[in-house]
């Protein structure tokens, strides 16, 4: 899951002012991601080198603009979610003026951020980057959960990636912006400590396996379509 209890409370939160929203899957429909990614780089190969080195690049970029990115990234609060791809989209997101899509937000929240990485991330129990440094996140409050949560793969980036390609399925005419926020959102994730780049790589993965899985789901076929209507809308004004 994704931190586990910060899914819990991003959703909880975030569902407050929200339309009613219901899952366009149940966990056991995810694919498995257990079954289809290959287990995370093996301590001394070529590969937890590179991770290594990704993190420490990441570090260095504490107190930049990229780190302060990074850190409004680590929220995964619907709300956070909205201000974040507002502006890439080109219309404000809310609860009020977009109901539709503010419930997919919601929703691939606990498609792609929960269910999609679930079986990888509770089979594999990856350590996490900050804990091997001894470093701090980019959001130290969330530490206490991570440590207790798999690393490998990112359900921040899978989550991230899923949203990226459904919003350019709505708004094909920002396709660009929106898979460049989309990597950057991933990216975060190193930079921030909390994933290694390996993790981010296969949530990318699972992401788009997400994608996949949901283009066979009624629910959210006919949802994707009142999202497109109702960002055309809301572009329209």
């Amino acid at each position: 899951m994704v931190g586990g209890a910060l899914l819990t409370v991003a959703s909880v939160q975030a569902s407050a002012s929200a339309p009613e929203m219901t899952p366009f899957h149940t966990q056991a429909q995810a694919v498995d991601s257990h079954y289809y990614l290959p287990p995370p780089p093996k301590d001394g190969s070529p590969a937890l080198t590179y991770d290594k080195a990704a993190y420490q690049e990441g570090y260095a970029m504490k107190g930049t603009p990229r780190w302060q990115q990074a850190t409004q990234d680590a929220n995964l609060h619907v709300d956070n979610m909205a201000k974040i791809f507002s502006p890439v989209l080109g219309v404000t997101i809310s609860a009020s003026k977009t109901p539709a899509t503010w419930s997919m937000l919601q929703n691939l929240l606990i498609m792609g951020g929960d269910y999609a990485p679930d079986a990888a991330k509770k089979f594999y129990m990856r350590t996490r980057p900050f804990v091997v440094f001894h470093h701090h996140t980019c959001q130290p409050a969330d530490e206490a959960v991570l440590r207790k949560n798999g690393s490998y793969p990112s359900g921040h980036t899978s989550y991230g990636t899923l949203l990226a390609l459904v919003l350019s399925e709505a708004k094909p005419e920002r396709a660009k912006e929106l898979a460049k926020r989309g990597y950057e959102f991933g990216q975060s994730r190193v930079i921030c400590g909390a994933h290694w780049q390996s993790d981010v790589n296969a949530g990318r993965y699972v992401g788009a396996m997400e994608y996949a899985r949901l283009q066979t789901v009624t629910a959210f076929i006919e949802q994707a379509k009142q999202v497109k209507a109702e960002l055309n809308s809301a572009a329209a004004e």
